[in-house]
């Protein structure tokens, strides 16, 4: 479990750089609309070499962010710089039941 709480406040401060889309909301980091904290089961959906298919937990967590907001984080470099594959990240909207990314290449 130290791996993956090391994981999550990675991504957490990663996140935290991009100040555009984070707010602060009572004391709180959110991401999209998305309590930082929140993430935490998305990740072992988000890092390759053996991603896992997105929880329930992970699902629920992304339909309840801005959708476009989390779109365009997908073309952040400080994805890959934190070990989350742009891939995979796209396709966990497809996989949670929701639309696609439209492209922003």
């Amino acid at each position: 479990m130290g791996k993956k709480l090391a994981s999550l406040m990675i991504v957490i401060s990663m996140l935290m750089i991009v100040g555009e889309l984070i707010q602060e909301a009572n004391g709180q980091t959110v991401i999209c609309g998305i309590p930082a904290v929140n993430f935490a089961p998305c990740l072992p959906s988000l890092m390759p070499p053996n991603p896992q298919p997105p929880s329930t937990v992970c699902c629920v967590t992304i339909k309840g962010g801005d959708e476009k907001c989390l779109c365009s984080f997908s073309n952040s470099p400080l994805l890959p710089r934190y070990g989350i594959d742009k891939a995979l990240f796209l396709a966990i909207f497809g996989k949670c039941g929701l639309p696609s990314c439209p492209s922003f290449d």
